[in-house]
């Protein structure tokens, strides 16, 4: 069964939701907010969307615009939607927008750890892209749910988990002045959410967080990093709890200064096996440093918290 859901960002303005509801729509998906974690780029309409949308049991679900181009900037716009999400309760998926041009390199592996982070909070991660980026861009992102973009009497997109296709930006609905974003919705994702289904395609543990399967017969999950413009291998390595000597023993490199934008690192799954926190209400850098036995100094090191005093319910902070 298709269902009719649209997509509103700060661009639509003042909407009337009450009208948006009589129209029929099965459900809307609301832009949170654009790259990093800070107020000043929440969407402006973001709280009045999901209160009135809360108020009038309009099913929604969220997405950010990503200007991610490093694994710093993925975690901080993973923080920055679930800093403006909590307390609502969604219906739909939490969607990755990826189309700014120039950060396609990395791109999977920052969708990823961006999917990790919300998935880590208990909601659905899904991600949206232009047909091209899917072809193109986005090989192995099967685990998530797929929005395709393509203005088109069809959607051509072939892989799998195309579960919604986003087929015009011109729509009109009654309560919002000027165009709209038109989707044909191919699943019940309120009925899945509210029943506490999961959409990764790996499985679910028993406590609903994702099992990730091991891949390189070591009981650990073989995992890669794509380096970013300026990384060093010591900065990667402090990143995922190693040394630089591992990873260029691992990767074979002989210079350790050595490595370029675009190289793929295996870690060699010691991310799977390390340690970590999900941030609580209330929680302190400190608080969980002295609940570990470290220091809020190590902590900020490994996780690239450049502000100790700024960290958010729902992060997810690697211990070791």
């Amino acid at each position: 069964m298709k269902r009719l859901v649209i997509d509103v960002s700060y661009a639509q303005g003042e909407i009337n939701w009450e009208q948006v509801k009589s129209a029929g729509i099965d459900g809307v998906i609301i832009q949170c907010g654009y790259g990093d974690n800070m107020e000043s780029q929440d969407d402006k309409y973001w709280k009045r969307n999901a209160d009135e949308c809360t108020r009038l049991g309009i099913p929604f679900g969220a997405y950010l615009y990503s200007y991610a181009a490093s694994m710093v900037q993925a975690e901080s716009e993973a923080q920055h939607v679930l800093r403006l999400i909590k307390g609502y309760k969604l219906s739909y998926p939490v969607y990755l927008d990826l189309e700014e041009p120039g950060t396609q390199a990395g791109a999977v592996e920052r969708a990823k750890r961006f999917g990790d982070m919300i998935e880590s909070a208990g909601y659905w991660c899904g991600i949206y892209a232009n047909l091209n980026w899917w072809n193109q861009y986005l090989p192995g992102l099967d685990r998530f749910t797929k929005w395709i973009a393509q203005y088109n009497s069809t959607c051509d997109y072939t892989g799998k988990n195309k579960d919604m296709w986003q087929y015009s930006s011109t729509g009109r609905v009654a309560g919002i002045n000027g165009n709209t974003d038109m989707n044909e919705c191919y699943r019940d994702f309120p009925n899945e959410i509210s029943g506490g289904l999961k959409t990764q395609q790996h499985g679910t543990k028993p406590d609903g967080k994702p099992e990730f399967k091991p891949q390189n017969g070591t009981g650990t999950e073989e995992r890669t990093h794509t380096v970013q413009r300026g990384e060093t291998l010591s900065q990667i390595a402090a990143r995922y709890g190693t040394t630089y000597q591992q990873l260029a023993k691992i990767n074979n490199i002989a210079n350790p200064d050595l490595i370029y934008p675009g190289q793929i690192l295996k870690i060699n799954g010691v991310v799977a096996s390390s340690k970590s926190y999900t941030v609580q209400n209330g929680d302190t850098l400190s608080g969980i440093a002295s609940k570990y036995g470290t220091s809020y100094q190590r902590l900020s090191q490994i996780n690239g918290i450049s502000n100790p005093d700024l960290i958010f319910p729902g992060q997810i902070i690697r211990i070791s």
